[in-house]
């Protein structure tokens, strides 16, 4: 009856067995195999151990899913007191947790202090400043601008320290009693381009030699996320960049003795899920034919309106004799611009009640509503 091979093998299983179950939908069905099957290859092809990888909690900031990583032995990343707060109920330990908003807000850093966290990601001297005041002793590592040519979400505007001016920043960190120990990048979101990480890595090389002649020796380069994942082959694109990249990280490892890590987030759990929804009316109007589903893209798939797409998957067995016709597939809000997609070719014969799958729905979905960890404000009236 069902028909998933579109998508990843134990993401099929997961969702066969779910759907023979009778499920209250909306729901995003989600598998751990999937996401073990997806940390293999990062782990393999960059040669990297389960905890040189620091899964970024805004990716997907479920308890079972931060869970299920951690049983893998994966360590984390936090952006907010909102994202340690998680971290908090499951009890990680401090020594696995890294602090990498490069802005951070003050009392967030004082917290991540009191937890015992001594890893703080700065981009400029008035960060290096909030930390020595509320995290005094601690080590911090510099967030490096960047190209970020190749990404479907460019963040080098907003983020990054000038490749000038790392040395100096370094320095004062020094003299804030601050430990530097390490540099971090990160090459925008989604990025297929090999030479972009590769290039990176090539102006890290020339930091880590201008770094060692001015007598600071560093202990470790984060090589950030951007792993591409969202509607692509991810294991074929990642094996391309490790291709790349590999020798290079080698070269430096072996020259400054530092360990390589990484913050795969879409990587790892983009396609482990999709959204299970139903099909509530579908209608005729005028010239134009609309599937309603019973979920939105303001449940959490808002990336929508940065002209991020997603697939629309009709998860049934389609016999030989079908005619299919294109339909614009929308969610059951009050508001025209929640539309998943349009010119959807499906069947003609879809109806109410029929299950719709939204793919791939792993990543940046669930953590949607309280994004980064940053809850939404309170309404006062007075």
């Amino acid at each position: 009856m069902f028909d998933f091979s579109a998508l990843p093998p134990q993401l099929q299983r997961s969702l066969s067995a779910s759907l023979q179950k009778n499920i209250t939908t909306p729901i995003i069905i989600c598998s751990q195999d999937q996401i073990a099957a997806n940390l293999h290859p990062m782990l393999h092809h960059l040669g990297f151990l389960a905890s040189d990888v620091y899964f970024p909690v805004k990716v997907n900031h479920t308890l079972e899913v931060i869970a299920c990583l951690n049983q893998l032995s994966t360590n984390f990343e936090i952006a907010s007191l909102g994202e340690l707060s998680i971290l908090g109920k499951l009890k990680i330990p401090a020594q696995r947790i890294i602090f990498s908003n490069p802005v951070k807000i003050p009392n967030h850093i004082r917290a991540a202090y009191h937890y015992g966290i001594r890893n703080f990601a700065f981009d400029t001297e008035t960060e290096l400043k909030k930390i020595a005041l509320y995290a005094p002793h601690s080590s911090v590592f510099a967030r490096l601008s960047i190209s970020n040519l190749g990404a479907e979400w460019a963040l080098n505007d907003k983020f990054g320290i000038p490749q000038t001016e790392v040395v100096t920043l370094m320095k004062k960190a020094i003299n804030l009693n601050l430990n530097p120990n390490g540099i971090a990048f990160h090459v925008g979101w989604n990025n297929k381009n090999p030479d972009t990480y590769s290039n990176a890595i090539g102006i890290v090389s020339e930091l880590f030699e201008e770094l060692n002649r001015n007598d600071i020796h560093l202990e470790f380069l984060n090589i950030g996320g951007g792993f591409p994942a969202h509607n692509c082959d991810s294991y074929a694109l990642l094996n391309a960049i490790a291709h790349k990249i590999k020798p290079q990280l080698g070269a430096l490892q072996e020259q400054y003795d530092i360990r390589i890590i990484a913050e795969p987030g879409s990587f790892l759990l983009a396609n482990a899920a999709a959204m299970v929804c139903r099909v509530v009316d579908v209608i005729q109007r005028e010239n134009k034919k609309w599937i309603f589903l019973d979920s939105g893209i303001c449940q959490g798939f808002q990336w929508v309106m940065s002209h991020i797409s997603y697939s629309i998957i009709y998860p049934y067995a389609i016999q030989k004799e079908t005619s299919f016709q294109h339909y614009i597939i929308t969610g059951p809000t009050c508001d025209s611009h929640d539309v998943f997609a349009e010119n959807v070719r499906l069947p003609d014969s879809i109806k109410s009640g029929d299950f719709m799958l939204v793919y791939p729905a792993g990543a940046y979905i669930s953590s949607a509503q309280h994004y980064n960890g940053f809850d939404y404000p309170e309404t006062f009236l007075v």
